[in-house]
């Protein structure tokens, strides 16, 4: 990916069809917020909720799928307020459902008829 496509990349996931550009998203909002992936790693140590750097990187290529609580400490981390969190969050929840994140509920067998 070049210079002028993450420039082009709006750093807000309105829009954001695929995991794929969800990730173009969070990597323009990291470079927005002047951050590095080093960076936004020791920020979230910093504020007691560590993510890797190899967590930082994996959300901002969409290498694997993500744990929602990776993407709260990634956007805590890039200083995002609590508040506009909530918009990422909606957009995560749309492109990765539960059943893909392994939190669905547990399935409860049907009892056979008497």
């Amino acid at each position: 990916m070049s210079a002028a496509t993450i420039s082009t990349v709006p750093p807000d996931p309105t829009g954001a069809a695929t995991p794929v550009e969800f990730a173009r998203r969070l990597r323009a909002l990291m470079d927005a917020c002047r951050c590095s992936l080093d960076s936004v790693a020791q920020r979230s140590r910093e504020a007691g909720v560590p993510i890797s750097r190899a967590t930082v990187h994996n959300l901002t290529t969409a290498r694997s799928i993500p744990r929602r609580e990776s993407l709260v400490r990634f956007l805590h981390s890039c200083g995002v307020p609590t508040r506009e969190q909530i918009r990422w969050l909606i957009k995560f929840d749309e492109l990765y459902p539960d059943d893909r994140r392994g939190t669905t509920p547990r399935q409860v067998p049907v009892p056979r008829g008497r």
